[in-house]
Parts: structure tokens; sequence; C-alpha cells
């Protein structure tokens, strides 16, 4: 079997989509953007090919895919999805030179900004959603999830006890993501006896996971930062303010912090404070606490049945 996934951004959203990785047989080619294509795990036997969308028509010219699944919602990939042969199709592709979804898919893009039904009725069917990303995107291709890990490339970095990362930042995109008190945070966890390492912009993609890696905890919100220290087996605590927080599988590693004022602000384009504040430093404070001391009690339960 030959599959092509067109999947370009965001990179979050690259990484969960790679358990699809660890269950689609035969042999996958893999479009996406720049730098998004430096998460692949090259170590993945049936990844045989990873794709600029750039460079990706000129690339497929003459081959045959038994599957194309299109998950980007803007043109050039929809467009990539309607050029390339295939025999069967999931996902974005164009008809009539507008952007539209298969039948199949729908319990995805039907919630977004493709919707058939309109944006109000997509926005109230996020609100309602109850299924994880994997969830429904196992579901598109008639698959159950099972709760397989992401794959993404491998880090040699081990980490280091005692340092709890902290990701103050966020895309421009979505401001209300950016919690208020992550300074408070931090002096509260150094007062604990963490080390704290806030996350900066590095020169590269690798170089921003190895940061993670070296972390024991990540405190972040709902951002690629979350997603890598899940795939890297690191715990998490996410701050979830205006994104739904049950698209996210937790792995049994995530602790989710949600705003009350998630659905009356759910993906709002401008910053609304008191959505922000409406998580409290000490709220935050108490989860993470509760989660490196879940993770000590399992390391030790770990060490006696050895």
């Amino acid at each position: 079997m030959k599959i092509l996934i067109i999947k370009c951004s965001a990179a979050g959203d690259v990484v969960r989509t790679t358990p699809l990785l660890r269950t689609l047989p035969g042999e996958i080619w893999w479009v996406t953007e720049f730098p998004n294509g430096s998460l692949l795990p090259e170590s993945a036997p049936n990844l045989s090919r990873i794709l600029l969308i750039d460079e990706a028509q000129n690339a497929i010219q003459g081959q045959q895919f038994d599957l194309v699944l299109s998950l980007d919602d803007d043109l050039r990939g929809a467009t990539l999805a309607s050029n390339t042969r295939r025999r069967r199709l999931v996902g974005a592709f164009v008809e009539k030179g507008r952007v539209t979804y298969t039948e199949s898919s729908e319990p995805w893009f039907g919630m977004g900004l493709l919707s058939k039904q309109g944006r109000g009725w997509a926005d109230e069917a996020k609100r309602r959603n109850t299924k994880t990303y994997q969830e429904i995107l196992f579901a598109m291709l008639g698959e159950s999830f099972r709760g397989e890990e992401y794959w993404i490339r491998d880090s040699a970095i081990t980490a280091i006890p005692g340092v709890v990362g902290i990701e103050k930042r966020a895309g421009e995109r979505w401001p209300t993501k950016k919690w208020h008190g992550y300074d408070e945070l931090a002096e509260k966890l150094r007062y604990d006896g963490y080390k704290i390492q806030f996350l900066a912009h590095c020169p590269t993609l690798a170089d921003y996971m190895d940061d993670i890696a070296r972390c024991e905890h990540l405190v972040c919100g709902d951002t690629l930062a979350m997603h890598l220290a899940l795939a890297l087996g690191r715990t998490v605590t996410a701050i979830f303010t205006c994104t739904p927080p049950q698209e996210i599988y937790d792995y049994g590693r995530l602790t989710k912090v949600v705003s009350p004022m998630v659905n009356q602000v759910l993906y709002r384009r401008t910053y609304v404070k008191k959505a922000v504040e409406s998580i409290s430093v000490e709220r935050v404070h108490a989860a993470v606490l509760e989660r490196l001391n879940s993770s000590i009690a399992e390391t030790k339960i770990r060490q006696r049945a050895r």
C-alpha cells in the first residue's frame, strides 16, 4: 500500500498526526513545509519520503497512491491532493475552484473554517466535541485509536532531575494563550527547590526539542512545546484558555488546567484578559506539584519492582 499524507502546518498539528506512522501499513510519503519536516522520524521504517510542499507536485508526478490523506484546509494542500493520482482520497480537495472536503472527513473539517454547515454550527460542534484529534483522525480512515504514541525524530538528550521548563510564549494568532502567571509560578517553584529553565528561541527545531528534552517537566500553553514534550516522554502541565482541551490526548503524562471561560472565548483572535486571569497562579502551582510528586512516586514503584 502506498500512502500520501499532506500535513504542512501548524508544527504542533504535524506532531499530533504522527501516531498514524505506527498504524498505517505500507509505504508513506509525507508532504509538509519547512522546518516541520525536521520533526518527522527518520527511524520510521514505513516513512519513505518527506517532501516540502513547494517541491511536492514535481516529486509525485507519475506516482500512483492507494490513499491520499489531505489534512490542511488551505488551497495549496487541497490542490496537491486534487492533482495527485490516487485510488482513495480522505480530507480536503479543490472543487470548482473552492476548497472542500470528503464526507469521510466531515467529523474534523466540519468543526473548522471549511464547515459546510457554516461557522456558527462549526463553533458549536467544537464546543460539544468530546473526542481527541487522534480519535477523529483514525476514525476518518476507518481505524480505531488505541493510544498510539507520537513519533518524532530521536533525541539523545536525557532529562535532568529537578529541572522544570517553562514556555511563556505562544503564537500571535491566539493571543489569549499567553497566560499571565509564568514568572510568579517560576518563583514559587524555585522556592520549592526546582531549577527553572525558560525556553527561548533556538536556531533550529532540533535545538528547541533538545532544550525541552533536558526538562523533567514542562509548563506551557496549548502550543508546539506541549506536543514535543509529550512526544519526548516528558510530563506536562498545560494551560488551556481559548482552545479545546478535549482534543488533546493526555497519554497519562499531561495535566490540563482549563479556564472556566474556555467555551466562551473558543478560538477568539483578540486578547481576553478575563479568560487569562481566570486561571490563578496557585491553581497551576498545585497542578505542577501534584504531577511532579506523582512522577516521583511512580519512579520509586518501578525501582522497587526491578
